[in-house]
């Protein structure tokens, strides 16, 4: 997402409450400022950003990635009758499906030549509504309250969807998001 009034761009993680900070800039998804840096560093428009784009304030959102896992897998018609032991062993590859539950959410985020984040702040899902403020103070959005879009369906907390097994080849599907982010099984 893009908003030009306010010099700043959000790179849209899916399944970490995107579409709730997007819709409360007022965007909807017909427009092309919700979709614009939507893929990150991944994406040709990041490739392409002009000097001023470069200047932006640039944000994102993360979320623990088990948590993320089992919303994604609830969410998508294509996994959501498969068991999580299947998915985490032939994982969706490309597409839709990649986007929300295989794509490791750093992917976006870590620029390829430097290693380093392109953030300059960071909503964590877990303190959405509060790390959302802030964000608002910071680029100058009045306040509002976060709506709750895109939910997905699943019973009970996360943790409960894990065995050992499963605990352990999510853990090195995304490693590299728990290292980076700071994210534990334990810790939701």
């Amino acid at each position: 997402m893009i908003d030009v009034e306010r010099r700043c761009i959000y790179i849209h993680q899916r399944k970490t409450a995107g579409s709730s900070i997007i819709s409360a800039f007022g965007l909807t998804p017909k427009q092309e400022a919700w979709h614009r840096f939507n893929d990150g560093v991944t994406g040709e428009a990041w490739k392409r950003r002009s000097e001023e784009d470069k200047r932006y304030f640039v944000f994102s959102s993360v979320r623990n990635p088990f948590d993320r896992l089992i919303s994604a897998w609830r969410y998508l018609p294509e996994t959501r009758e498969r068991p999580l032991l299947d998915v985490l062993l032939d994982p969706p590859r490309k597409g839709h499906a990649y986007r929300h539950l295989t794509r490791p959410q750093v992917a976006l985020l870590r620029d390829p030549e430097s290693g380093a984040l392109v953030t300059d702040d960071l909503i964590r899902f877990e303190t959405r509504q509060t790390d959302f403020d802030r964000v608002c103070a910071r680029i100058g959005l009045a306040p509002r309250p976060l709506p709750h879009l895109g939910a997905g369906q699943r019973d009970g907390d996360w943790r409960g969807y894990f065995d050992a097994r499963t605990r352990a080849l999510a853990e090195a599907m995304f490693g590299e998001d728990l290292a980076t982010f700071g994210y534990r099984f334990e810790i939701g």
